[in-house]
Parts: structure tokens; sequence; C-alpha cells
């Protein structure tokens, strides 16, 4: 599916890891990388460019199971919003503004559909 989407995103990956961490490693790496005292469901990492994804993608399995019961989704749906969201930020989108949370959103649903996900 991530290989589908980057060809529709005229994206190519060249490597692309994801990890599934527990929300302390999690924090950690909040704090060392980014100097946050927060918890949050993904990190990613990239190395390469939008064009050629080269990236580490780290996602709390504990946020992930909160998001879920939250947002009253099955914890496979999350997982897939996560991975969708970690492409995307790698892409370019961004989630900082109500704005750009609407299009990133929108696009997770789009990968979420590739994926045959019902939501």
């Amino acid at each position: 599916m991530l290989l589908s989407a980057a060809k529709i995103y005229k994206s190519s990956i060249d490597k692309l890891v994801y990890y599934f961490i527990t929300r302390e490693k999690m924090l950690d790496l909040n704090l060392k990388y980014l100097n946050h005292h927060t918890h949050t469901d993904i990190l990613t990492f990239p190395y390469g460019t939008k064009k050629n994804i080269i990236a580490e993608v780290y996602i709390s399995i504990d946020q992930a199971i909160e998001n879920a019961d939250k947002y009253n989704q099955s914890i496979e749906n999350e997982l897939v919003r996560l991975v969708s969201h970690g492409f995307l930020h790698l892409i370019g989108y961004l989630d900082k503004t109500k704005s750009h949370q609407d299009k990133m959103f929108k696009e997770e649903d789009k990968m979420i559909n590739m994926f045959h996900v019902k939501q």
C-alpha cells in the first residue's frame, strides 16, 4: 500500500522503517530529539527528501490503543491511520494548524481507503 501511495504522490520509497514502541520509549525520543516532555502517538525522522523517502517512523502502541478507544475505532484502523499519517508527513503534509490538520485528515482517509479498511 505504501509503495502504491508513493507512486500516487509522485515519490519513491528508498528506505522506510516503522517501529512500534511503548509510551515510555516514545517519551524518551520526544525528549531527546524534540525537547518535548509530552506523550505523542507518532514521530517521523526524515533523512531523504519528499521525492526520495528515507526515514524512520516511530508509533506508540500504547497511544494508538488510547486513540482507538477515544475515537471508537479498532486498533487496526488506528494503526493504519498512523502509518498513513507518518507517510504523509514525509511527503510534506503538516498538522500544526486547523487548516493543515483538515488537509492531513482528508489525505489519511484516502490512504485508509487504499488499505480497504472500514472507518
